[in-house]
């Protein structure tokens, strides 16, 4: 039944499909950590795959560092501190299926530091251009009035302000940041209200950067990454209840 099944299936969705699914049951905490996950045969069973399959989604587990195979003991959970937290499916996974207070917190620390250097250094270049900045708002605000995507144009805003670091190190963080703004800027936490009320922060950064004021963006930029905390707590709060 599985072969039949499978056939149907590419095989790169099936892999996709396994991976996401054993990484849904450890993000939802169905196994502890240092528990012994079920053998391949009864996931093969339980996702209806092969065991092949299978086996290739623990490997690229494995490679994320969240589980661990051990000889005459099985694949094992890893704790948290050995996941691979800047993974782009790592960070997805645990927006979509394990989203906390803690989590949230920690990644809007981690994201204020990073935007309130990159703004300040945009800031304090006299040569960075701003009209890409002011185009994005435009977007933003063409999105509320029904034309246009408000998700391209944040994105185009945020992917301009860590390129005009020029600093390699930032730059490397895009990914991750991305995911950060894939889930931030999702259908369920951007709301019309919210778009609303950020739009103006977005502004007031591009303004304080062409004014050449780092402290006036950084200022700016700690009140959006706020607003943005509010309203992935709210929505975590909505579905709670």
């Amino acid at each position: 039944m599985h072969e039949t099944d499978q056939q149907i299936r590419p095989l790169r969705s099936l892999h996709s499909e396994a991976v996401e699914a054993i990484a849904k049951w450890l993000m939802s905490g169905r196994y502890n950590v240092d528990a012994v996950l079920p053998n391949e045969a009864e996931i093969g069973d339980e996702l209806g795959i092969s065991r092949t399959v299978v086996r290739e989604a623990i490997r690229t587990l494995v490679a994320k560092g969240m589980l661990q195979v051990r000889r005459k003991t099985g694949t094992i959970v890893r704790p948290l501190s050995d996941w691979s937290l800047f993974d782009p499916e790592v960070l997805a996974w645990r927006f979509r299926y394990n989203r906390d207070t803690v989590f949230v917190d920690d990644m809007t620390q981690f994201r204020a530091a990073i935007e309130t250097i990159a703004v300040e250094i945009c800031a304090s270049n006299p040569n960075f251009d701003c009209s890409d900045l002011y185009d994005a708002c435009d977007g933003m605000e063409a999105a509320l009035n029904g034309d246009g995507d408000w998700f391209t144009a944040d994105l185009a805003f945020h992917r301009h302000l860590l390129k005009g670091t020029g600093n390699q190190f930032i730059l490397h963080m895009q990914p991750m940041l991305d995911n950060f703004f894939d889930a931030m800027l999702s259908p369920e936490v951007l709301l019309p209200e919210n778009m609303r009320i950020t739009l103006p922060y977005h502004r007031a950064i591009a303004d304080a950067i062409a004014a050449g004021d780092p402290v006036r963006a950084r200022q700016a930029m700690l009140q959006l990454v706020q607003k943005g905390r509010e309203d992935i707590l709210n929505r975590i709060e909505s579905i709670g209840k």
